[in-house]
């Protein structure tokens, strides 16, 4: 397999100006404008192969927006070289070089002659594009009169009408409507299955682990980590997880919610730990999962309950909770580590944060209750089928046929 774009050694750079000049007689008298040299890459090194679908994922800022224009041969690199090797087609700004003065028709021919295609070949994909757009009774208005979601749904269509042999891909995929997202997949699925090579820069990790074969993770201008798509994206939410701990634990004030209790008891730690024995934040559905937490107590008079709830970090749904009063398990009375464990984790695909607690048998008394203060994630598990929903659950199916009625 050969090599749709290389990266090597690129360095890019953009100039912060301090100070600006308002008039041209201060442009002239002036001194020279102080600007700071900020660099958005520092020596990028990466490979996209022919025909895969790579993510690229990163905080804001970080320099993946940069990045995809170094490859789209929009930005020159300050040093450093990017090859590319195929016709490309950036999906990075949607509408760009639309009139908002022309109607929808004559600005899909101007459009996708700015993207080097021929009018005879726009006039055959004419109606495919309206029809993707779902605007054919609005395409002789002037597009400025068009909702922000009809505007965006021809941008997308005049840009996914092409058909190169690389394709850009900047945070595009959230526009229109549920309906109008399902085919914009659907295409995307048909350029792979062609053998097309798809770069995708997106914040939508489940978009990113559902479509790339690979992923490349940037932080602060430099590659992080390359490599399979639940790999990367496991260590980048392990890493967000713990710059979240580590700001919370310096912060003055914990927020509201957060940590409360009379104090006679402490959680000291909490770690989730792998089938190895080995301290992570990630894990595949099916793996074994054990939560290990140790605890101090101070002046506790009745019996000491640990508890726990595992919550969907999106909306917060709760999937369940234990404890070790049901479970029958009594805990020392000064000072211990108990652990919970699932010798095979039912969640699906996701993150997820957990509620630790201790308190007395009645569970009225709370000693210390750390609500949502722990996160952990799960990675598709591709020995497993695919499910839908937050759990996997294990059933069987059968079927057979029904004797035919008289």
């Amino acid at each position: 397999m050969g090599v749709a774009i290389a990266c090597h050694d690129v360095w890019k750079s953009y100039r912060i100006y301090h100070q600006r000049s308002h008039t041209l007689k201060e442009k002239v008298l002036s001194r020279r404008n102080v600007f700071e040299e900020f660099w958005a890459l520092r020596g990028i090194d990466l490979a996209v192969p022919e025909g895969a679908t790579m993510g690229i994922i990163g905080a804001n800022g970080s320099g993946k927006s940069t990045l995809l224009k170094t490859m789209a041969r929009i930005l020159t690199p300050n040093k450093g070289s990017v090859m590319v090797n195929g016709s490309v087609s950036p999906l990075l700004e949607l509408g760009t070089g639309f009139h908002p003065e022309l109607t929808g028709r004559e600005n899909v021919f101007m459009a996708c002659s700015v993207l080097g295609q021929k009018r005879r070949d726009v006039e055959d994909r004419y109606d495919q594009i309206s029809a993707f757009a779902e605007i054919e009774s609005f395409m002789d208005i002037p597009v400025k009169n068009y909702s922000s979601g009809m505007y965006a749904r021809l941008a997308f269509a005049v840009a996914i009408s092409v058909e190169p042999e690389i394709l850009i891909i900047d945070e595009v995929l959230s526009v229109g409507d549920e309906s109008f997202q399902i085919r914009c997949y659907q295409r995307l699925e048909e350029l792979r299955a062609q053998g097309r090579t798809i770069v995708l820069v997106s914040h939508s990790l489940p978009t990113i682990s559902g479509m790339c074969t690979e992923a490349a993770w940037v932080d602060h201008g430099e590659i992080r980590e390359v490599g399979t798509t639940d790999d990367v994206v496991a260590g980048y939410v392990a890493a967000v997880h713990n710059e979240a701990a580590e700001f919370t634990e310096q912060a003055e004030q914990h927020p509201a919610g957060k940590r409360y209790g009379s104090g006679q008891a402490e959680i000291t730690d909490v770690s989730f730990v792998d089938g190895d024995g080995q301290e992570v934040s990630s894990f595949r559905t099916g793996d074994p999962l054990t939560m290990r937490l140790a605890y101090r107590a101070h002046a506790v008079d009745d019996e000491l309950v640990c508890g726990i709830g595992v919550l969907r970090a999106e909306n917060l749904a709760y999937l369940f909770g234990q404890n070790t009063v049901q479970a029958g398990v009594p805990l020392p009375r000064n000072e211990g580590t108990v652990e919970f464990t699932l010798p095979s984790l039912p969640l699906l695909k996701g993150e997820y944060v957990v509620n630790v607690v201790l308190h007395d048998r009645s569970g009225r008394h709370i000693y210390d209750c750390h609500d949502r203060k722990y996160w952990f994630s799960v990675v598709e598990n591709s020995t497993m089928p695919i499910e839908g929903g937050m759990m996997h659950v294990t059933g069987e199916w059968s079927a057979w046929t029904s004797p035919v009625s008289a």
